[in-house]
């Protein structure tokens, strides 16, 4: 037996001092007594007391130093080693979206904690957890910890993703922890039947749970006739034939939902039912299709669709002294807002409060910082553009100054957005500036080894566009279709969709383009976690990890402005199946089955003890005061 605080025994100098009480205590009690006849007798039955009254005064000394002995060896934490009892434990859980199948009041997953508490309460004092938690990422929360409550807490705290996580990243984490303890015991607790394992321990969490029912929607989607709604989609029932109800509701201009309509589909085990549903609608900001049917897995019962109106910012400032050609390229571009002066009159002013300002052969002094910036031929360099101007160059009449076009096979690469649609390969200048640049830029368009339109942001975190040539001088390239292609790409770029789509999977990453004057971002997700999204960068990204939908709240600069955008993520079709399979889960290695010293140091005990010893002293301190009277 080892002791984890010795200097608690230091508790054990009580002793000689209770004992030097009980020699100098007056053992008799003044009595007001009516008779001396009474006294006597008194005094001739004390002095013919009986053992047993004997035994009772020294007793309560015996407790005492009983008690005083429990007590000191409460302080000094004794704890009793058990050789050769205690084990690593590992485990591996499964929180991947399947885990959520409820069954009787209670998911999968807390059938697994609960598995794992039982296994940790149970064992010796001593032994050591790891736990590597399976969900969005697989993490090791706590590894080779002795603390039971530790362990068990942590272990509380964890939730599902509604993704499937990585099997090559679980193996990896798994052996590695086995290359470093050919001793542990591994539990996988998962819902996959695995056929074949190697140096885990399998704790099938879907034992019981095969008889349940799953119903799922998939590839819902929708399109505009008129002023009706066309819903399609289609649904499968993983579990047994049935016949289910999809209703279709959509949400108006109050933020209500109404029902739109409903069909019934009759589907086979396994099997697999299409629906197609006309509504007649006005305006709707969502379309919600929902099985009405209740199944053992809810999240994939439901999908929303957003009607995401793209905002196109048309609060556009154009400063300059010579607006025509620059003017009528944004007008055919599509962007008819635009409020042009000259460029005294942009100094005069301090303008500002727009989401584009576009400076055309003029460089301003200071960059705006609460919107996206474009220059066209600038005359100079401005701190925290980007970039910086250095000279003009111009044509000869033997030396032509030919432009071109980089390209992108890229499909979604921002080089390929702002080319896309712009037919020709090169085109011919009159002069350009070469510029230097500084800061982080897409080149569009170079003239020699020189960049004449590049794309970017500056130090404000805003959107930014040059074209480092005059729409004066650019000849036929200025009046063709492939410069109001060129215009129009870049207004999209200036001008993004926040969100380039409302329907996501669980698991995919979600790209939210930062407007110009967004001064934060956050978004709430499903579960109701408020999360700062950074706004440094034109573009921000998302992991989505939870089934349901995430509402994006933009902040704009002015302080009262607020832009909302909601997207919808689905459960992975892999999660939705009842009783998921897979081949097997092998962890290489030849595996030991040493222990190590356990200990038993439960003071429980001991304080029962300690509190009969009390109560026993107590009584006899009440019996030898009665005797006494």
């Amino acid at each position: 037996m080892n002791l984890i605080y010795v200097l608690g025994l230091l508790a054990l100098l009580a002793i000689p001092i209770i004992i030097f009480i009980y020699i100098i205590k007056n053992k008799y009690t003044e009595q007001t007594i009516s008779s001396t006849y009474l006294w006597t007798l008194s005094e001739k039955f004390i002095r013919k007391r009986i053992p047993i009254n004997r035994l009772v005064g020294i007793l309560s000394l015996i407790l005492q130093i009983i008690a005083v002995v429990l007590l000191a060896l409460l302080l000094a934490h004794p704890m009793l080693v058990i050789p050769h009892s205690a084990s690593a434990y590992c485990f591996v859980l499964d929180g991947s979206g399947s885990m959520n199948f409820e069954l009787n009041g209670k998911t999968r997953f807390e059938v697994g904690k609960e598995m794992i508490s039982d296994i940790i309460s149970e064992a010796t004092d001593g032994s050591t957890y790891t736990l590597i938690f399976c969900g969005s990422t697989t993490d090791t929360i706590y590894k080779d910890i002795a603390d039971k409550d530790s362990a068990l807490k942590s272990l509380a705290s964890l939730k599902t993703a509604d993704t499937t996580p990585d099997f090559l990243d679980i193996i990896t984490a798994t052996q590695e922890y086995f290359d470093g303890n050919h001793a542990a015991n591994t539990y996988l607790v998962t819902d996959v039947d695995y056929g074949l394992t190697k140096n885990v321990k399998l704790l099938n969490v879907a034992k019981g749970y095969e008889n349940v029912q799953n119903y799922s929607l998939f590839d819902v989607d929708y399109t505009m006739l008129g002023t009706q709604a066309v819903v399609s989609g289609k649904a499968v029932s993983y579990g047994s034939a049935a016949q289910i109800k999809v209703e279709i509701f959509f949400c108006g201009d109050n933020g209500i939902y109404f029902k739109g309509g409903e069909q019934m589909l009759a589907l086979e085990e396994g099997g697999m039912g299409e629906f197609s549903v006309t509504c007649d609608v006005g305006n709707f900001s969502a379309v919600k299709v929902v099985i009405a049917d209740e199944d053992n897995l809810a999240p994939d019962n439901e999908v929303i669709l957003y009607n995401a109106t793209y905002e196109r910012i048309g609060n556009t400032l154009l400063v300059s002294d010579n607006s025509f050609f620059a003017l009528a390229s944004l007008t055919a571009a599509g962007n008819d807002k635009v409020d042009v002066v000259t460029t005294k009159q942009y100094e005069e002013l301090a303008l500002s409060g727009y989401g584009l300002y576009i400076f055309d052969s003029y460089t301003p002094g200071t960059l705006p910082y609460d919107g996206a910036v474009w220059f066209i031929n600038p005359r100079g360099s401005t701190a925290g553009a980007g970039f910086t101007y250095q000279t003009d160059m111009t044509s000869t009449f033997s030396n032509k100054l030919s432009a071109n076009f980089s390209r992108s096979s890229d499909t979604s690469s921002l080089l390929y957005r702002i080319v896309d649609g712009v037919s020709t390969t090169s085109f011919e200048l009159g002069s350009y500036v070469r510029c230097g640049i500084t800061g982080e830029f897409t080149t569009v368009a170079t003239c020699g080894s020189d960049p004449i339109a590049f794309v970017g942001s500056n130090e404000y975190g805003n959107r930014e566009a040059v074209l480092a040539f005059s729409l004066n001088s650019s000849g036929a390239f200025t009046l063709s279709a492939n410069c109001v292609t060129l215009f129009s790409n870049i207004l999209k770029y200036m001008f993004p969709p926040v969100v380039e789509k409302t329907s996501y999977t669980c698991g995919d990453i979600l790209p939210i383009n930062i407007i110009s004057g967004c001064a934060t971002m956050r978004i709430y997700t499903p579960g109701g976690e408020e999360v700062y999204l950074n706004t440094a960068s034109v573009v921000s990204e998302y992991k989505l990890t939870q089934a349901g939908t995430y509402r994006i709240v933009m902040l704009m600069s002015n302080g009262t402005e607020e832009r909302v955008y909601n997207v919808y993520a689905n459960l992975p079709q892999s999660e939705r199946i009842p009783n998921p399979a897979d081949i097997e889960f092998v962890v290489e290695g030849l595996a030991s089955d040493s222990k190590f010293d356990g200990y038993y140091d439960n003071l429980f005990i001991i304080f029962i003890i300690l509190a009969v010893f009390f109560a026993a002293d107590y009584g006899v301190y009440c019996y030898e005061q009665y005797q006494l009277r």
